[in-house]
């Protein structure tokens, strides 16, 4: 609260020497409170001005400020799906190795509009030890303008030729990422953002 408000009896000394009481046998009315005692509440130059105008109105502002300019908003994974069924997190996850087709679908949220959203899929994801991305797609804004939106990844080179069980990261960024930087693989300009979304995969041979 500013000092305005928490103005009271307790907190000024001349109006704690003034308390209420009986006047009946003064005939005439004392003065309240002194000139001193006056709060003197200093007024804009907007209140001064509206004063001086009277009854006149002030049109508004036409110029455009840049000081409101939105602010970015990182993008969110609401849903990861094979051709069967939203993947559970964390699973494990079933993933045939070497299919010629074997898409992943993203239902993707990002409130900026105008923003392109890249996915990245990584195996074994670390700053010390990292390989670049297993998968790659990228999601247009959609048209017409919407927040939510929908990817497929072609991912049949998600599997190494060798191995069972991974950790993977889906990685989604609203700005492209680098191919330099840190972190690597996932540096992007100044302002980007990225969200992501962890399973345990287990790669299999397809079924025949």
């Amino acid at each position: 609260m500013t000092q305005m408000s928490e103005l009271h009896a307790g907190a000024h000394p001349d109006l704690a020497a003034n308390p209420a009481r009986s006047q009946g046998e003064v005939p005439l009315a004392h003065g309240v409170h002194g000139w001193r005692e006056l709060v003197v509440v200093p007024l804009s130059f907007a209140s001064l001005l509206a004063l001086a105008c009277g009854g006149c109105v002030i049109p508004p502002s036409l110029s455009v400020g840049t000081e409101d300019a939105g602010v970015n908003s990182p993008p969110a994974i609401l849903a990861v799906r094979n051709d069967v069924q939203e993947l559970p997190e964390p699973g494990p996850v079933p993933f045939e190795r070497g299919r010629s087709t074997n898409p992943l679908s993203l239902t993707l949220l990002d409130t900026d509009l105008a923003d392109t959203l890249y996915v990245r899929m990584f195996l074994n994801y670390t700053v010390a030890a990292a390989d670049p991305a297993r998968v790659t797609c990228t999601a247009p804004p959609p048209i017409p303008a919407a927040p939510q939106r929908t990817v497929s990844c072609e991912a049949s080179s998600l599997c190494p030729a060798t191995g069972t069980d991974f950790n993977l990261s889906i990685v989604v960024f609203d700005r492209e990422p680098l191919e330099s930087g840190t972190p690597p693989y996932q540096a992007m300009e100044p302002g980007g953002l990225k969200t992501s979304v962890f399973y345990f995969l287990k790669c299999q041979e397809a079924s025949p």
